[in-house]
Order: structure tokens, then sequence, then C-alpha cells
């Protein structure tokens, strides 16, 4: 008898290519739609079911997503910080009802279409990054449990998307892999953040104030609402004796906006909060690196990481970063695999850093 596997399905060709790809591996396939936000037109998975010939199950997260996903992008940026919704989402939401969808359909095993790899080392379960460096979405996944990844199947992590398409069109689907894809985060459906937070009800962060050199405390300008202004954005920050000024950080107790030259928006210490790792030993790698997805620019080089209590790390970089803001995740890696993450929640510039030579304390 065929192994039941629950494949996560939007309607687009990645989800498709990976139920096509199972089906023919000689696994049965439920498709499961996950409706999260707003209301779905459902038309579309449905004839990519039948065309399959196999069942959907439609599972509503709507409440849920927009408690622990929508929620908490809003309250994260009316205190100032740069979220990161996707992240929270794989994290909290889409797996677990992936699991749990497949669970109430007797299946065993869960799918989606993304573009990484899973493995396994030493009895742990790991997301490796995808082959298609373009594609992979790896670092959205840091948050997952190696129990979870122990259920997961990607068929797509060895494929590059144009091969995806290639093959799905030599098999008869040339509408579905040539149709526009939907790109940024779902729920702002191509709307400015600013915008969705001010229909949302952050009427509050419109509230204008003042921009404040960091170095000096000069008055240097005033903003239009703090939700307006990331750390590192150059758009709407004042020019002083020529010199372009960035938002170097937000303090919403105060009302304003601090301001600095770009050469002083890099940082070489990073605190996490929320840390997730799937084995502690890899935190002590000489090989640890991390990636940071935003404005800034991700840091080049290797890393050390110190433990600190409640669920929170200090990490020091051998190279700056530039443009961290609290709230942004990190993805640690050794090689192509991802092996855990994090919450930044402070960043320091120190002059000599004595980080520990060994990983953890």
């Amino acid at each position: 008898m065929a192994r039941r596997i629950a494949v996560g399905m939007s309607g687009g060709i990645d989800s498709f290519a990976a139920a096509l790809r199972l089906q023919e591996q000689g696994w049965e396939v439920v498709g499961v739609h996950l409706s999260l936000w707003g209301k779905d037109d459902l038309r579309g998975v449905e004839a990519l079911c039948r065309r399959l010939s196999i069942p959907l199950v439609v599972r509503d997260g709507r409440e849920f997503f927009r408690d622990r996903v929508v929620e908490e992008f809003v309250r994260a940026y009316r205190m100032g910080h740069t979220p990161s919704p996707c992240c929270t989402c794989n994290r909290f939401v889409k797996w677990h009802l992936l699991e749990q969808a497949a669970l109430d359909a007797g299946a065993e095993r869960i799918a989606t279409g993304h573009y990484v790899r899973m493995a396994e080392r030493g009895g742990k379960h790991y997301v490796r990054r995808g082959v298609d460096e373009a594609k992979d979405q790896s670092y959205f996944l840091w948050g997952l449990s190696s129990r979870l990844l122990a259920k997961a199947v990607t068929p797509l992590g060895n494929c590059t998307k144009q091969e995806v398409k290639a093959w799905a069109m030599s098999r008869g689907y040339e509408v579905l892999a040539q149709r526009r894809e939907s790109m940024g985060v779902c729920f702002l459906q191509g709307t400015d953040y600013r915008d969705f937070i001010r229909a949302y009800g952050g009427r509050a962060q419109e509230e204008q104030g003042d921009i404040v050199f960091r170095e000096t405390g000069q008055l240097v300008g005033r903003h239009d609402g703090l939700a307006n202004y990331t750390v590192g954005q150059r758009r709407g920050m004042p020019v002083v004796d020529g010199v372009p000024l960035y938002v170097a950080g937000v303090d919403v107790g105060r009302n304003l906006i601090w301001a600095d030259v770009k050469s002083s928006l890099f940082s070489n210490v990073l605190y996490l909060e929320q840390l997730n790792v799937i084995d502690g030993k890899d935190l002590e790698a000489d090989d640890l690196t991390l990636r940071v997805r935003g404005i800034g620019l991700n840091p080049q080089g290797t890393v050390r990481v110190e433990r600190l209590a409640g669920g929170r790390c200090r990490v020091w970089l051998s190279e700056a970063a530039w443009a961290v803001a609290p709230g942004q995740p990190v993805a640690f890696y050794r090689g192509d695999w991802l092996v855990g993450g994090g919450i930044v929640c402070r960043v320091e510039k120190v002059e000599k850093i004595d980080a520990p030579c060994c990983g953890i304390q």
C-alpha cells in the first residue's frame, strides 16, 4: 500500500509540482490548502487537485494567522522593530497547521514546495539550502524543530526554478508554469506595509516627532510617524552639511528617530532572543556563519556565540554587519546546513571584541 503524504497546496506551480513529483514517486497524495488571510478563491487549487485525482482538504487558519502573525507584525512596528512575518508564519502557523491536517487525514508525512532540502545528521533533522541560490527559502525556516522536520519532504530542493517550470511544461502544464507568481508578504497584497498598519488601526504611529543626530543630540529634522521608518532607511531622512543621514534607531518612548551617517550603522555584536537550535553543539563550530535579511548587508566571515539565560544569546561577528535592526530574524548556518536562529533584540559596536574562544559558555 502506498504511503500517504499531505502536500501544502497554494494553487501555484511550486506546490503543484511537489504534489505531482510525489505522486509519480508512488506516494498517495492528499492536497491541503491553508486559508490564512481574507477570502480564498479555491477554484484554482480545486482544479489542480482534480487534474491529479487527489482529495483536497481545506483548513481554516485565519484566526490563528491573524493573532499569531498579523497582530505580531503590527505590534512589532509599533515598538520600533523590523519584523519578518514569513519567519513567524513558518515557525508558529503554517507547518503546524499542515501537520495537524496530515494527522487528521491519516498521512504520515508532510510536504511543501519550498526550495530547500531535508537532511539528517547524528539522529537530528535539519534544513539545508536549496541548490537554486536565487530561490533558496531556508532562512525562513530557522524556527522549525527537529521533530517536525523528521516528517517533512521537499521534492524541489534539488531543482532550480527553471528546471521545475520546464518539467511541468513537459507534462502539459504550460499555462501554470508561465503564470506570474505573487511575491512579498501575503497579507499585504502588494500594498506598502505603512498603509497596511495605518488601515489596521496603527494611527498612533502617525504622530510627528523629532529626528535627532545620535552623535551630538542635535535636532536635525522632523519625522511623520515612527511606523514610516526602519533602521538603515535613507528615504525621508535629512541631509546635514551635504552629508545624507540614515535611520540609526527608533525610540518609541520619546517618539523620535535617531539619525547617523551611513558608516556609523555597522555593528559587530548582536543580542538575540527566542533562540532555536537543532543541536547546541553546532553553535560551538568554527565554521558557523549567519544571515540577516532586510535593508542591511549580511556580514561575511564566521561568528562566535555565547548562550545567555532565558533563550537568549550574544553573537560576536568576525566582520561587522550593516543596519541590523531589532526584530529581524538571524539564521545560523554551517555551510549549507541551517542549524538554528533567533530574533535580534539589541546590537552593539565595540572596538575590541573579547569573544569566547569556544562557542558556548
